[in-house]
This record gives structure tokens, sequence and C-alpha cells, in this order.
């Protein structure tokens, strides 16, 4: 090749190889926002939620909170159970001030439930889940 057909070469690389590289793509998004079996948890002064898609899941952390509500609010929880399909004794428990249960979700079927309380302070909240396959979206926050 000639100088002059090696500089018009190099242009025509330099696109192809952008073209390539452009077309290498990773792994499909999740269209649900999920991630099989990694739970999304947010844990702040305000609100908790947990939210997971799972296949067969092992599960079972207690998780410190300092939700305090102002005197006029109320607590809200609002757990969605979808695509169940199995678990064993799974559940959800909510701890207020001297280990008081404030709720307390046995988790074996679809559900959707909405329960509002009059308790100001959550310590701690269990979530508790073996073999569990389904979605859980749940928050507590005020109301």
């Amino acid at each position: 090749l000639s100088k002059k057909g090696s500089f018009r070469l190099k242009p025509l690389i330099i696109f192809v190889f952008f073209i390539v590289l452009n077309g290498c793509v990773g792994p499909a998004e999740p269209s649900h926002g999920l991630v099989e079996n990694l739970p999304a948890v947010i844990n702040k002064n305000d609100v908790f939620s947990f939210s997971l898609r799972a296949d067969n899941f092992e599960y079972e952390k207690a998780f410190q909170t300092t939700i305090s509500l102002e005197n006029n609010k109320q607590l809200i929880s609002t757990l969605v159970i979808s695509d169940f399909t199995a678990g064993d004794s799974s559940y959800i428990s909510v701890m207020g001030e001297s280990d008081t249960l404030i709720y307390n979700y046995q988790i074996n079927s679809n559900l959707v439930e909405t329960e509002i309380k009059n308790h100001r302070t959550v310590n701690k909240v269990i979530i508790y889940l073996r073999g569990f396959s389904g979605i859980i979206d749940w928050v507590l926050t005020e109301n």
C-alpha cells in the first residue's frame, strides 16, 4: 500500500473498532428493577423499606432502626407479597420500645396489607425467610 492508501485506511479501522465496541453490551437490566435474591433495604429515621425478588431464598436479619414519629403522626405498614410460590416459616416482625411487638406478618401466600398503628418508636425489624420464592415490597413509615 502507498502512504496515501494507508492514511485512508486508519479512519476506517477506527470507525469499525468503535462500531464493534458499541455493539458489546453487559447483562440485561431486570425489567422489574430487582436483582434476584438480592434484597434492597432502606433504613432511615422516617422510613424502613425492604424489597426482594427471590427464588428459594434463605435470609435472616435483624435491623436496628431509629424510626421516631412526631406526636401527631401514626405508623403505617404496607406489605405486598406477590408471585408467591414457596416458603416455610417466613415472617417479618417489627418491635418497638421494650421489645413490644408492633407488627408480625406470617408470609405463606400472596398478600396485600396496610396497617396503621399508634406506636411512635420502632427499634428493630426482623426479617426471616426460609425457602422463600416470590416478591416482597414492604414499607414502614409515618402516616
